[in-house]
């Protein structure tokens, strides 16, 4: 055994020397492509899971009511049903995939604390911790959300993985509004990083076993081939040994030369074989490289189409948004062709809405220049006529020119002269036919049917916007209009009550409380009246008058002096203005109060009047009883009774 391995010098033999290279460098090889392997899988799952957690908190706020969203302040508010809808809608979208951990909306206090209000956990997770009540601080929120909490515009996931109470997650975050437009807050998603660690362990067991199987192939190879270049040379050296040793019987052939030369041979036969082996090598790294080149350039296409398919989410997302947070019909259509522009790359995107008699489609909005010059001379299509736009508008069916120079349909407009490809989707709101979405491309065949799906899932909700954005406008305007009437009938009612009463309010002093009998002309109450504003003045005292509103109708004055020439603290302003606001409701209801009870005397008087009419059964007794009651209820009144003849005006 010492034979094999060492040499009589202790030595380790050339065979021995030779396997332990090819160990060595195939270990290093076997641990450089393992390494690579694993580190591109991680990062991949890695920006895979962050994707979809993009993904899921942009869907995640796309479904939040801001409006509701605001009404929860106080603890108490969890037993309410605002708290308990808005919670299992965040509990059905948990539920929807399987690897999110978490759903929960928080906000900013004043102090500049990020609390939570609703808070939805996976059921498996309650183990280690409850879901968060409405009011508590987030105190392991991590360095990204700190930092982005107050200024959050757009959607965004953590770097890495991030270990807190709850386990090991992937988190992202994503602003969320109500209908004025204002952000409401912030909700987050969180997914488990389980399937990192999973496919992590994974990778690395299959590392260690392509590992452990590369070394005894790699010892085989270099025992193979250090046996088949050693054996020429230890044979010579065989022969060398014997004769040194005395064994002369071993002959040595006058032709030495010959033997020289066949060792030479032999030699260029093994470097013949070690060029043919390093080229069959090279062939093969080569082939090895050509298909890891093909495979990365499929890598790049799923890619590119991975990225492109981000793009179109993102884009359905930006249109939601907009649609949320948009309500003017003219500010909206604008917005969502230079969203759909941006993000597919597309040469002019444009917006056909059908006239009220349907006949024709007009462009409402573009944001090519091109299309800008249209929409300045009120660009129509004919429906059903030469265009693609008129194809769809009249038969309802998505239409895509992939070449327009060849397509029957198109009309060349010399607005666009760079147009190659074009496809247009219709706008539906049911199943009747509004308008039509038309994107044109620079490209040819530039648009898939995949495409056209997507538009079709972007034009619903366009139509939809449209809808929204016509019925809030309707609604508006109907809210103002009642508005103005209530006002209206505010100032009426309280004209009339305090002509009624007699009384234009109250002054109190440090000794007793008079009723006014007309109005005050102290300075700053007419303008705080006639203004609606606070008025605050200095002569001998301050003086400050804050209007009493009433559904912004200014109904009253509260006017206070001081003893002395000073300045109002806020604290004291704060204090006025609330007991202002509690002034016009309580008097606001002590006058229906008062109206309903004149009003009810009034229906007792004469329901008590016709009673006693009523009773009476001629007509000398029902005329006398009217006059008589008349008379009591007016106290003071003279009442006649004149009747009418026919062939005389009066008797």
């Amino acid at each position: 055994m010492k034979r094999f391995f060492l040499t009589q010098q202790g030595a380790p033999r050339l065979r021995i020397r030779i396997a332990l290279s090819f160990l060595v460098i195939g270990s290093l090889v076997a641990a450089i492509v393992a390494f690579s392997l694993y580190s591109a899988t991680r990062a991949q799952i890695l920006s895979q899971i962050q994707q979809r957690a993009l993904l899921a908190v942009n869907m995640a706020a796309i479904q939040q009511n801001g409006d509701l969203h605001s009404t929860l302040v106080d603890p108490g508010d969890e037993e309410g049903s605002v708290y308990n809808a808005i919670r299992n809608r965040n509990q059905q979208m948990l539920e929807t995939d399987a690897d999110i951990t978490s759903i929960y909306t928080m906000r900013l206090d004043e102090n500049g604390n990020i609390y939570f209000v609703v808070d939805v956990i996976r059921e498996d997770l309650r183990v280690l911790r409850g879901p968060a009540s409405l009011g508590e601080f987030y105190t392991e929120a991590t360095p990204l959300l700190t930092k982005n909490v107050s200024s959050m515009e757009r959607a965004i996931v953590e770097d890495g993985i991030y270990t807190d109470s709850w386990g090991n997650s992937i988190s992202a975050y994503a602003p969320f509004y109500r209908s004025d437009g204002e952000v409401e807050g912030i909700i987050g998603v969180d997914i488990s990083a389980n399937a990192i660690n999973a496919a992590q362990q994974q990778v690395l067991n299959v590392t260690l076993l392509t590992f452990l199987t590369i070394i005894p192939i790699t010892i085989l190879i270099g025992l193979v081939l250090g046996t088949m270049t050693a054996r020429p040379l230890e044979e010579i050296s065989q022969s060398a040994e014997k004769i040194i040793t005395g064994d002369f019987s071993q002959e040595v052939n006058p032709g030495i030369q010959d033997e020289i030369g066949e060792l030479a041979v032999s030699f260029n036969k093994m470097s013949e074989q070690m060029r043919t082996l390093i080229a069959d090598l090279e062939g093969r790294v080569a082939e090895r490289t050509i298909a890891l080149t093909s495979r990365g350039q499929e890598m790049e296409t799923l890619a590119a189409q991975e990225e492109r398919r981000a793009s179109q989410l993102q884009a359905i997302a930006q249109v939601s948004t907009i649609i949320n947070t948009v309500q003017k019909t003219e500010e909206l259509l604008p917005r969502i062709t230079q969203v759909i522009s941006d993000q597919f790359n597309y040469y002019h995107v444009g917006i056909f809405l059908l006239s009220e008699d349907g006949r024709y489609a007009l462009l409402n909005a573009s944001n090519s220049e091109g299309g800008q010059k249209m929409l300045a001379r009120n660009h129509r299509l004919q429906v059903g006529a030469a265009g693609i736009v008129g194809y769809v508008t009249g038969t309802g069916v998505p239409r895509i020119a992939l070449d327009v120079g060849d397509d029957a349909y198109f009309f060349d407009n010399p607005d666009l002269p760079d147009t190659r490809s074009e496809m247009a989707v219709p706008l539906r709101l049911g199943k009747k036919i509004i308008g039509a979405l038309d994107v044109q491309s620079e490209k040819a065949a530039a648009f898939s049917q995949s495409d056209v799906e997507l538009l079709s899932v972007l034009a619903d909700q366009v139509s939809v916007a449209l809808e929204n954005a016509r019925a809030f406008e309707q609604t508006r305007k109907s809210l103002l209009e009642a508005q103005n009437i209530y006002r209206q009938y505010l100032k009426t009612q309280w004209r009339e009550f305090v002509q009624d009463e007699n009384r234009f309010g109250y002054k109190y002093s440090l000794t007793k409380t008079e009723v006014l009998h007309s109005p005050q002309d102290t300075p700053g109450v007419l303008e705080a009246q006639r203004s609606g504003e606070v008025k605050i003045t200095h002569d001998d005292a301050s003086r400050i008058a804050f209007p009493i509103k009433l559904r912004d109708e200014v109904i009253g004055v509260l006017g206070l002096k001081s003893q002395s020439d000073r300045e109002w603290t806020e604290d004291e302003i704060d204090i006025i203005r609330a007991v202002a606001e509690r002034v016009a409701i309580a008097a606001e209801n002590a006058r229906l109060v008062t109206q309903t009870q004149r009003k009810a005397a009034k229906e007792e008087t004469i329901g008590q009047i016709t009673s006693k009419i009523s009773s009476s059964v001629n007509m000398r007794n029902i005329l006398q009883t009217t006059a008589e009651e008349l008379g009591r209820a007016l106290p003071g009144s003279e009442v006649v009774i004149q009747l009418r003849e026919q062939d005389n005006q009066a008797q």
